[in-house]
């Protein structure tokens, strides 16, 4: 009896574990598998969070330290004629720009010059999806990209 006992509470314990959900990596292009049909998002955010390399060295251009750039020269827009900013905000503690609202095509400005950049997204949740890959002028940067996305400019 005891031993029937002791095997029960091990399968138990032996299947519970092998089904907890596995944590996401970083960089994984998994998408959850998700029933969104009942779940009503007030709004559903894309995130782009990003850091400027120098194109060549590779060194952190505003968080680094030594910056070429300032927070401030760096903007982000909706459109070509740069007259729909997307708003991003400078995450000093994490060295990054933080994006809630990006979409598939953005104009990323610094200090004056300017970047076309695609991208596309995988969903995290019902509500909520990131950055998958994403391309400079075709370019491709990354493709199933890390959850901060080094940006090379010049």
């Amino acid at each position: 009896m005891k031993y029937i006992f002791l095997s029960a509470i091990i399968s138990v314990f032996v299947l519970s574990s092998s089904c907890k959900k596995s944590k996401t990596e970083t960089g994984s292009c998994s998408e959850p598998q998700l029933d969104c049909s009942t779940i009503l998002c007030i709004a559903h955010w894309n995130n782009f969070d990003f850091k400027l390399s120098d194109k060549a060295s590779g060194t952190d251009l505003v968080f680094g330290s030594n910056p070429r750039y300032t927070t401030s020269e760096v903007k982000l827009f909706a459109n070509a004629a740069r007259t729909i900013e997307i708003g991003i905000t400078a995450d000093m503690a994490n060295k990054k720009f933080q994006c809630m609202t990006a979409i598939n095509e953005m104009y990323l400005e610094v200090k004056g010059t300017v970047y076309n950049l695609t991208a596309t997204f995988r969903k995290i949740d019902c509500c909520v999806s990131r950055v998958k890959s994403i391309s400079i002028k075709g370019t491709l940067i990354c493709d199933c990209c890390p959850n901060i996305v080094n940006v090379p400019v010049d």
